[in-house]
């Protein structure tokens, strides 16, 4: 019973990465309108025609398109770079969402997973998988969830003051998008107005 158990775990861990790795390839972005590719570095709009002529568009170039973005690194990460923050949006949300729906959807093989995990715990004598995770990393669960939350406290309020300051930086400078940087898509957004302020000094 024991063995059946965890070649079951094994099997679905497999499967849930072999749907991330498909949802991964699945996607495609294809673009036709070159100011969508404004701030890309050359080497991303060397790449993306490469992408877009394996796709049957044999007459890609870098200067005229069209391009294909994917999820593959580093296609995905030169994305960053855009000025586009709605093509920046599309491309983060595609990544975090990758096999949560359709054929490829892990929802079901989560829950499986998770309920093996419980019974393995449970089988070893702890209340849950964090449990046995803890401690195999030497520690306890209320211990890592303490540490997380005297992290937690001690970050915020610095936090809150830089994104001010990001904020009023980017508005001093005049640069795009300063009034309205949001929370869900921080880095994206940080990262690119940075780059954008520092090429002015």
């Amino acid at each position: 019973m024991v063995i059946a158990w965890i070649c079951e775990l094994e099997k679905l861990s497999h499967k849930f990465s072999e749907n991330v790795l498909d949802a991964t390839k699945k996607f495609e972005k294809l673009i036709t309108d070159k100011k969508e590719m404004d701030g890309l570095p050359p080497r991303a709009l060397g790449l993306f025609p490469q992408a877009a002529v394996s796709k049957g568009h044999e007459n890609a170039t870098a200067e005229n398109g069209p391009w294909v973005i994917t999820l593959d690194a580093p296609s995905y990460f030169l994305v960053q770079h855009a000025k586009n923050r709605a093509l920046r949006e599309e491309l983060y949300r595609a990544y975090l969402s990758r096999a949560s729906s359709g054929d490829l959807d892990n929802t079901a093989i989560i829950d499986q997973i998770l309920k093996l995990r419980l019974e393995k715990a449970k089988l070893l004598g702890y209340n849950n998988y964090a449990e046995v995770s803890m401690t195999m990393k030497m520690t306890i669960v209320e211990k890592a969830a303490e540490l997380l939350e005297k992290l937690r406290s001690a970050s915020w309020d610095p936090t809150v003051r830089d994104m001010e300051d990001l904020k009023n930086s980017a508005k001093s400078q005049c640069v795009e998008e300063s009034d309205s940087l949001m929370i869900f898509r921080v880095f994206n957004d940080f990262k690119l107005v940075l780059e954008q302020l520092n090429g002015r000094f």
